[in-house]
């Protein structure tokens, strides 16, 4: 297994480990708590980051399928073990964050980079706001499920940027009551355009469930920083291991569904039967940036919740278990209403 160096992101002022502070967006060191801005960082680790590529330049990962990646660490020389994808860490000889560099050059270095806008501390809070009030949650979850891990993210994510080109035919119909009958009126409806769209996401991690990746969008592209790893410290970050070509059918068959459903809102009747419809999708540029996602696991009952939240805009979702009894409760209170109801419209 080749050895690699790590760059470690030293205070300038003494020497201890720095991390991002989402609140300040600021590089921000744990010791002395001094700030530097990401021009400041990317200036003092310039040369620093410089030789390292110099030095790793021409290396190679030893045999392919390969699963684990050795280290050295730049701030006390040790030796560090991690698996393939995981491109920062914090040594724990010295207690430094480190970044591999590696892991960002070439082909594998991202394009853009959302910076965390939230902390730690605001993630757990939106995780108990996020139970709170909820009716058939049961009783004992909030005292006895135990928060095993909650771990700030950069995920790697595909976004694609192209045309979308929309032909369909539909017939269209609106009624109306017209005293004892019932008027159908139908409609020959054409639509024909292009739509423009960019910075579809799809993430590049095997590791990440596509499902929960959907549910915490949209992120606000507009923000996207060029990268820099100046963002990185504090969190884990990972390359990408699913390859632009293999999410090209998921960012398609999104991009189809919004075009459709973009369309069928301008079908403006009463209803409307599909006859025939084609949707053509041409990508013309892709980026790949890291985006920033919390994730939190807690143990309850024996089985493992899973929730995440947007690291950027905060919008938070996950699954919660569900009393059994609270709920055989609403269905017999339910039951009892609806009975109620039907009984007194019979004696009416």
């Amino acid at each position: 297994m080749a050895e690699h160096s790590l760059m470690s992101f030293s205070c300038p002022e003494c020497g201890g480990s720095m991390v991002f502070n989402p609140e300040k967006g600021k590089l921000q060191c744990e010791y002395c708590d001094s700030l530097f801005s990401r021009e400041e960082v990317e200036k003092h680790f310039a040369e620093k980051e410089k030789k390292i590529g110099e030095k790793e330049a021409g290396k190679d990962w030893g045999e392919d399928g390969d699963s684990m990646r050795g280290y050295n660490c730049s701030s006390c020389g040790a030796e560090l073990i991690t698996d393939a994808n995981t491109a920062v860490m914090r040594c724990p000889y010295c207690g430094n964050q480190t970044v591999a560099p590696v892991q960002f050059t070439g082909a594998l270095r991202p394009d853009y980079v959302l910076p965390f806008a939230f902390t730690k501390k605001q993630a757990v809070e939106s995780y108990k706001k996020f139970y709170e009030g909820k009716f058939l949650l049961p009783k004992d979850f909030k005292v006895s499920s135990k928060m095993e891990e909650i771990q700030g993210v950069y995920v790697p994510f595909w976004l694609f940027n192209g045309t979308a080109d929309i032909e369909g035919e539909y017939e269209s119909y609106d009624r109306r009551d017209e005293g004892d009958y019932e008027v159908t009126k139908y409609f020959k409806s054409l639509r024909k355009g292009r739509i423009g769209f960019v910075n579809v996401p799809a993430d590049a991690s095997v590791r990440m469930a596509d499902d929960l990746m959907d549910s915490i969008e949209p992120y606000q592209f507009d923000k996207l920083e060029e990268f820099t790893t100046a963002y990185l410290p504090g969190f884990m970050a990972e390359k990408f291991d699913v390859e632009l070509k293999d999410d090209l059918d998921r960012a398609k068959k999104r991009v189809t569904e919004t075009v459709k459903n973009k369309l069928h809102a301008t079908l403006t009747h009463d209803g409307y039967n599909t006859e025939s419809e084609v949707v053509d999708v041409k990508f013309n540029s892709t980026g790949y940036a890291l985006l920033p996602v919390w994730l939190l696991t807690t143990n309850w009952n024996g089985k493992t919740w899973t929730f995440a939240m947007n690291g950027q805009t905060g919008k938070f979702i996950g699954d919660l278990p569900v009393s059994k009894a609270k709920l055989a409760l609403i269905s017999v209170g339910t039951f009892i209403v609806s009975f109620i109801i039907c009984l007194f419209l019979g004696l009416g």
